[in-house]
């Protein structure tokens, strides 16, 4: 697994999220997949509102995801995270 997380705002990742389905032909009846990744409103985030992505190792390989990540995190629009803050970020104690 890899984690990200998307220092740019909403409209950064809906847009690599956007393209991405574009490029995969989502959504897709035959499959039913909606999506590639959880659209912004839904998505994962950490304490500082910004939003946090686990995506598998094959999903990173795609050239389409490769090519996405490359910019985000080239820009920094991006970064990566360890599994440590991903999981930091998503399970939060209860009050």
């Amino acid at each position: 697994m890899k984690y990200f997380r998307c220092d740019a705002g909403n409209e950064a990742y809906e847009q690599a999220r956007l393209a991405l389905d574009a490029a995969w032909g989502h959504p897709n009846a035959e499959t039913k997949t909606q999506t590639c990744i959880d659209p912004a409103a839904v998505a994962p985030r950490d304490l500082a509102g910004r939003i946090v992505l686990a995506v598998n190792d094959e999903f990173c390989a795609y050239p389409a995801a490769a090519e996405m990540l490359s910019l985000m995190l080239g820009s920094g629009a991006a970064i990566e995270i360890s599994e440590a803050d991903y999981r930091a970020a998503t399970h939060r104690p209860l009050p």
